[in-house]
């Protein structure tokens, strides 16, 4: 995975753990793609205090991921769950009962709708 989605990945599962300035930082950082310098003039500290902010944060939020996994249990949930939905369109296909294929259709429609809730 790419370091900047991993790291935004975190942000998002963990970021309401964080103080309300940690917070802030990072969302300035990931949200609005602000560099340190930017958040430093915004937040009136130092660019080097942003710099520390964010390591902290992130060293922070990977220790959340490591005890509770929440990131990998969602990506794996993900990969099941297309993998579901690739399975549902092969039957689809091989269908022939019209009335059956729309039935799955319907299912297909809520796994997508599951699959992007989440």
């Amino acid at each position: 995975m790419e370091k900047k989605v991993g790291e935004q990945y975190l942000f998002d599962f963990y970021g309401e753990l964080l103080t309300a300035k940690q917070k802030q930082i990072l969302e300035y950082y990931y949200d609005d793609d602000y560099s340190l310098a930017e958040i430093a003039e915004v937040m009136a500290v130092t660019r080097q205090g942003i710099f520390d902010v964010i390591k902290r944060s992130k060293a922070m939020m990977e220790a959340y991921e490591e005890k509770l996994g929440l990131i990998a249990k969602f990506l794996k949930s993900q990969v099941l769950l297309e993998e579901i939905e690739k399975e549902l369109l092969d039957c689809v296909d091989q269908e022939k009962d019209e009335q059956l294929k729309s039935e799955l259709m319907l299912v297909v429609e809520k796994l997508k709708n599951v699959s992007e809730e989440n």
